[in-house]
């Protein structure tokens, strides 16, 4: 290519002294000429590139293919070979829940066994392995590092709600809860239909709370009904994998903060475990066929005491070394692998979705197949039976951290004179960065299910509600000391504001929610007969009499 140069000079008669700067410059223009080439040639490619690898991911990769993984077996739901397992309140010491008893109670045939393991060995073997490694998500939703989106969704928090028909009714009061805890996070409320899409409530009240509603994007629907028909607790998986954020606080819609928990998301401690979860009431009941399936076994190694050891011991200083213990004289869930005892509760869950990408896949799959599988073989129709254990055996088979907050919930009530006893009414969960098991701890949840903030249950209910003797109570006295403020007043002043039209009073009934949401509006009569009885005097009683004047108002 030189030679060729100079003769080309040559041939153009161009002096010495010239020629040498020409020659230079004809280097130089190659040079750029070349390099200009190769990245033409990569630009081309560009578009293929970004359109494979920057682009958000399409919903439909979690779902595509899905129908292989279909178990095609009677269904195990109320499939007992005699009667369902013991609902044994963690407390209740009076039986031991050996792999021999738990084994014993659903009906699976060989046959059922077999295509179990062989959906999901497949799932997880194969549909989460491609999802990884080949269509490459980063997380349990849409985003991709190398999407200019990443920059704002990574770190992102928030709250995930469900919404749609009486449930955006309770969401409503839980979002107003959570701003009266001074938190400020944006809230997503998830509507799982268009025709649940109420606009005025979506498009003009919760962007007053930073808060919106997501609907069920309808590729998401139309791929999960080629699988299942979906309702109930699958909704919540769909909420996560849906909502705008990389780290989710996701609450039931009877579940209301009673502190600002903003503070879990920037903890060590979620920065390292990822995936924080509560206990629930119950015992165990997982079945031991659960881990044959899940291909996660447990081992005859006891790695903790039970309390009903201690109880068959007598004495603490008598119990057993652990590796004395067997399957056969110790409760299951006491050994190395299995799921830990006490069950979980889901109405509250705090998870990254990056970090627990594999989690959730997991419990994505537990959850499209749970009533009919999962469901069953994770609490054997015992207390609670649904998507609770889920999240915490998907994180257990896949080996990812959590952290089970060890303080047990808070039984919340009053002292019933009619029933002369203590009568609960929520239950209390503590904080988990403070709570110690034998101290007293900070509260930061109230999971408010009996009554839930219904109009007809409220109003069925109000003589457990506001009458006792024929005075009013407090449904929730004994947890003023620890939140420092009164719980009734608060939750009741935002529910009458919303149910009672005719509140009479401007600052408070311009939110009246019957004119943005048709739960409370179609019932204008009956709300006003039952704010009228139970509802206005009540309030009122509990403004007049409460020891907490700094409780905030709404």
């Amino acid at each position: 290519m030189l030679l060729n140069l100079s003769s080309v000079l040559d041939s153009w008669k161009i002096p010495m002294s010239t020629r040498k700067r020409s020659f230079w410059k004809v280097i130089f223009l190659f040079v750029v000429a070349t390099l200009f080439l190769k990245s033409f040639l990569r630009l081309g490619s560009v578009p293929q590139v970004e359109f494979l690898f920057t682009q958000t991911v399409p919903y439909n990769v979690f779902f595509d293919g899905m129908e292989n993984y279909a178990i095609d077996a009677k269904s195990l739901k109320d499939n007992y070979k005699v009667d369902k397992a013991d609902s044994l309140g963690i407390d209740q010491t009076t039986k031991l829940l050996t792999k021999d008893y738990l084994k014993e109670i659903l009906n699976i045939d060989p046959q059922t066994l077999k295509k179990l393991k062989k959906s999901h060995h497949g799932y997880v073997n194969v549909h989460m392995e491609h999802l990884i490694k080949n269509v490459k998500i980063d997380t349990f939703g849409k985003q991709r590092k190398t999407h200019p989106s990443w920059r704002d969704y990574s770190k992102s928090k928030g709250y995930v709600i469900i919404g749609g028909g009486p449930y955006s009714w309770l969401s409503y009061l839980v979002v107003k809860q959570i701003r009266a805890t001074g938190s400020i996070l944006p809230i997503e409320v998830f509507i799982p239909s268009q025709k649940e899409y109420e606009p005025e409530y979506c498009e003009e009240i919760l962007p007053r709370y930073n808060a919106r509603c997501i609907v069920l994007d309808p590729e998401i629907g139309a791929l999960v009904l080629k699988v299942v028909k979906i309702g109930g607790y699958q909704f919540k998986m769909l909420a996560i994998l849906q909502s705008s954020f990389e780290n989710v606080m996701y609450m039931d819609s009877d579940l209301f903060p009673v502190k600002n928990p903003e503070h879990l998301f920037t903890s060590q401690l979620f920065e390292e475990k990822g995936l924080f979860l509560w206990p629930d009431a119950w015992a165990r009941t997982t079945n031991p066929y659960f881990h044959d399936i899940a291909e996660h076994p447990v081992i005859e190694k006891k790695v903790r005491y039970s309390d009903i050891d201690r109880k068959l011991a007598n004495d603490q200083s008598l119990l057993p070394e652990l590796l004395l213990y067997t399957f056969q004289n110790s409760n299951f869930h006491d050994f190395e692998g299995s799921l830990p005892d006490p069950t979980s509760e889901a109405g509250i869950l705090v998870v990254n979705k990056t970090s627990h990408k594999r989690t959730l896949l997991l419990a994505l799959y537990y959850n499209l197949f749970g009533p009919k599988f999962y469901y069953p073989l994770l609490t054997q129709g015992s207390a609670g039976e649904g998507d609770k254990e889920t999240f915490i055996a998907a994180a257990t088979v896949m080996n990812e951290t959590y952290f089970h907050t060890p303080k047990l919930f808070k039984w919340i009530g009053y002292e019933s004179v009619d029933e002369g006893k203590f009568v609960s009414k929520s239950l209390g969960h503590y904080d988990p960065l403070t709570a110690k098991p034998e101290e007293e701890s900070s509260l930061l949840f109230m999971h408010c299910s009996y009554p839930k903030y219904y109009t007809d249950w409220f109003y069925s209910n109000h003589d457990l509600v506001y009458k006792d003797e024929k005075t009013h109570i407090r449904m929730y006295e004994s947890v003023y000391e620890n939140v420092g403020y009164d719980v009734d007043l608060r939750l009741l002043l935002a529910f009458v504001i919303g149910v009672c039209k005719n509140l009479n009073k401007d600052k408070e009934n311009d939110q009246w929610a019957g004119n943005f949401l048709s739960y409370i509006g179609k019932d204008v009569e009956v709300n006003n007969k039952r704010c009228e009885e139970v509802y206005i005097p009540h309030l009122e009683w509990l403004k007049e009499t409460t020891k907490y004047k700094n409780t905030l108002l709404y």
